[in-house]
């Protein structure tokens, strides 16, 4: 496999800044420039001569990579043959399109990745030996072990599980509201995905699930920390905005374990160990406050540090049913919201009660004070100059910006990260502030609300009627369990790739899956998942079908661009099939262009110039009352949370010794017992190839890598034996996969990382989810659901 730079790495062991910039810029621009040609694309073909041979039909990309882009696709004789950025009105400078999502084309129109026809099991689970049958054939099957399933167990025990595989509107709840409709079991699905963490982490202290700064806003940043995000890879259409504010004299740093290509663009990278982010969050804190640098003016006016715990439980002290300060002007405590008072951040107090409580900053602080410099550069693997450095320049730097990624939270004790970097942005005061923040994805409401409407946006009444059934909706952390006890007796997996995204690939194969009688999978694609179905239904990508996504202010239409592949369906016309032979069909009553239309007749004066044959032939839909201007967070200081403060004091996780941010140690410690078999951390990566198992792997990618490889540090592969592009294998107890090594200086040593996303058929032998776990951690469950901690893994790596 060709790589670049590959000699130089070998020479000496490094990577220097200037060669990881080029080869970046020459992947980059080489598979741009190719993509056409890859897709057996003329330009000349559509110059002005030959103009009606081409049509332009727009769609947008509704795989779950946060960028949501506008596409338009160049469709000549019933064929995709070149994909190219889609402008968004208001927004010129948005235009984008990655590698991905340009290549896509070639894999959807290749029958030979594609599920063509309904298809039976014959041989057994995994030997992907199918028959092709007739879709009436499918839909009595299904309506037959539904009802069965029904009859002997209650409609509960047949399960509806989605995943991320096509965020549009129908495609990604039609599987769910099938289940609905019957009475059957769902899922809140971000658990098991390993995205639930920030969700977590977010709600505790901004009281949502969600709440950045558009990245345009990092203009008027001095710092910019991205923290365990690689925009470069993995949010192509906001890295512009990146180079942009450091032009603009802001200086950028990347925190991550792996030297990612976001680093390409950065002043700085902190190789920082796994897990320890926290603890690292706690030790900036700690600088902060020792040094006088927080902002109390802020954390008195917007945050909880002032309310008044009791030392006898850890709960907010109430008078009635409003919390409490101490106040130093009259020198008692006062309700929280009484006027012209200065509430305390330190001392003792006693209520006239008799109850003992002091300010919930005091336990911040102690918590933050046992991570000196020396103790947080020790447990982060980082120089003290380095964190010191940190600390003080993210205190001084004003108004300094942080952007969380996913790659923070694939750990046990998931929300941590994110409360903690969050409660760091806090107690310097840059939350609700131009250029500062702690972010998790980009931007934040874009609407103009209009005084006095109360009308909904759009005609989802029907959509949302399942025939006054209610929602049965588990926590997807409990899903190998339930299935292990019976509780699944049916499984229709609809837009996911279960087994290849899911943590324990040997568990889900061995002993969750048996355990389940019967089982649908509806793909586009042969998958992994779909070797151990019974019954495989061919689906549509967002190329082929009608469909909506909403992506505020705009809303982007996908439409059948080419003929159709084969016998393929939708997933909302094969629910409609289904819905008709279990009885409710007149639940599900439209097609899905009629769907769409339905959708889109809306009362809200947004609306009021929507025009539907503008909307098939532009793709888009922009609302009047956009905001296409940068946008960012809680400048209005009001937060969701119970005291509707930023909340980094949580009464009740006080039972866990989690009121405040803390840092734990890996599940899988590096430093515990198991290391001495297993001492290789193994963190696992999204990079530009895939999202998730969506892109495998296309011809035009090639150019970028072929094959899964595991980054590994000089210093553990030296001591291994280990040379560059040895076939080596990362194993332990629970699996292995066999992969060529990828030596470089860029990862900390003690980490090695494996891209996300890779299948079966592109290994050796093996795959990396046969590494992973699911362990339930009884906090989350407490606050939500368990995160899957892929990250939180440790393995040995030998030479196969």
């Amino acid at each position: 496999m060709k790589r670049l730079s590959t000699d130089l790495t070998l020479k000496d062991a490094k990577i220097t800044r200037r060669m990881f910039l080029k080869g970046v810029g020459a992947v980059t621009v080489t598979s741009s420039l190719g993509m056409a040609g890859a897709l057996n694309f003329n330009p000349q073909i559509s110059n002005a001569s030959d103009d009606t041979t081409v049509k332009y039909i727009h769609s947008c990309c509704t795989v779950n990579c946060t960028s949501r882009c506008r596409l338009k696709g160049h469709v000549q004789n019933g064929k995709i043959v070149a994909v190219t950025p889609g402008l968004l009105p208001g927004r010129d400078d948005y235009a984008n399109a990655c590698l991905r999502s340009m290549s896509l084309a070639q894999r959807l129109q290749d029958p030979k990745q594609r599920v063509l026809y309904p298809m039976k099991r014959v041989g057994e689970r995994g030997e992907g030996k199918f028959e092709r049958i007739t879709w009436d054939e499918a839909y009595d099957i299904i309506t037959a072990k539904l009802n069965e399933t029904k009859e002997k167990y209650g409609a509960q025990a047949a399960s509806f599980f989605t995943m991320s595989g096509n965020l549009a509107k129908l495609a990604w709840e039609s599987t769910t509201r099938l289940g609905a409709c019957f009475g059957g079991t769902t899922y809140i699905t971000e658990g098991i995905m390993g995205d639930h963490g920030a969700s977590m982490g977010m709600r505790l202290v901004f009281g949502q699930e969600r709440g950045g700064h558009d990245t345009r806003d990092y203009m008027n940043s001095k710092l910019i920390i991205m923290w365990g995000r690689n925009l470069a890879d993995t949010h192509t259409s906001e890295l512009r905005y990146l180079i942009k504010a450091r032009e603009n004299g802001a200086k950028v740093i990347v925190i991550d374990p792996r030297q990612s290509s976001t680093t390409a663009v950065a002043d700085q990278w902190i190789s920082i160990r796994p897990q320890t982010d926290p603890a690292l969050a706690l030790g900036m804190i700690n600088y902060l406050i020792s040094n006088n640098l927080h902002d109390t003016a802020w954390l008195k006016a917007y945050s909880c540090a002032p309310l008044l715990v009791r030392n006898d439980n850890g709960q907010y002290l109430r008078l009635g049913d409003k919390y409490a300060v101490w106040d130093e002007n009259s020198k008692v405590i006062v309700p929280a919201d009484t006027p012209n008072i200065n509430p305390s951040l330190t001392g003792e107090y006693t209520s006239a009660e008799g109850i003992k409580c002091h300010p919930s900053f005091v336990n911040l602080v102690n918590e933050a004070s046992k991570y000196t410099i020396k103790a947080t550069a020790e447990i982060c693997g980082l120089e003290e100059a380095v964190v010191e450095q940190l600390a003080h320049e993210y205190a001084t730097m004003k108004p300094a910006a942080i952007r969380m990624g996913q790659g923070m939270q694939r750990v046990y004790n998931s929300f941590a990260p994110f409360r903690t970097v969050a409660t760091l942005a806090g107690v310097a005061g840059y939350i609700g502030v131009s250029g500062g923040g702690a972010s998790h994805m980009g931007g934040t409401s874009s609407i103009n609300p209009i005084p006095g409407v109360t009308v909904p946006d759009f005609n989802f009444k029907e959509w949302t009627d399942t025939g006054g059934k209610p929602l049965i909706e588990k926590k997807s952390s409990h899903i190998y369990d339930m299935a292990a006890n019976g509780e699944i007796q049916f499984l229709w997996i609809g837009v996911s790739n279960f087994i290849n995204q899911s943590p324990d690939a040997n568990r889900v194969i061995n002993k969750v899956l048996p355990k389940i009688p019967f089982i649908v999978h509806v793909d586009p694609f042969w998958t992994w998942t779909g070797k151990y179905a019974d019954l495989i239904l061919p689906g549509k990508t967002y190329w082929e079908v009608w469909d909506i996504l909403v992506r505020s202010p705009w809303v982007m239409l996908d439409q059948p661009a080419i003929p159709n592949m084969g016998e393929s369906k939708s997933d909302c016309e094969i629910a409609s099939e289904v819905a008709k032979r279990l009885g409710f069909g007149q639940l599900w009553n439209k097609t899905d262009e009629e769907w769409v239309r339905t959708f889109m007749t809306s009362q809200h004066p947004a609306f009021a110039s929507f025009n539907w044959d503008k909307f098939v032939e532009d793709g888009i839909f922009t609302r009047s009352d956009g905001i296409f201007d940068p946008v960012y967070s809680f400048k209005d200081q009001k937060y969701n949370t119970p005291t509707r403060k930023f909340e980094f004091y949580t009464e009740k996780l006080a039972e866990f010794g989690e009121q405040v941010p803390t840092y734990k140690r890996m599940l899988e410690d590096p430093k515990g017992e198991l290391a001495k078999k297993y001492p290789l951390v193994c963190i696992n990566y999204h990079d530009r190839l895939n999202v998730h198992t969506q892109h495998i792997l296309y011809p035009a990618l090639r150019i970028v890598q072929s094959e899964p490889l595991v980054q590994i540090n000089p210093v553990d592969a030296k001591a291994r034996g280990i040379a560059h592009d040895d076939k080596v294998k990362v194993l332990n107890d629970r699996g292995f996969c066999v992969v060529k090594a990828f030596v470089t200086e860029g990862i900390a040593p003690g980490v090695t990382a494996l891209a996300n996303g890779w299948t079966p058929d592109y290994y050796i032998g093996g795959n990396h989810q046969t590494l992973t776990h699911l362990t339930l951690n009884p906090v989350e469950e407490a606050i939500s659901q368990t995160n899957s901690a892929f990250s939180d893994v440790l393995v040995e790596i030998k030479k196969a």
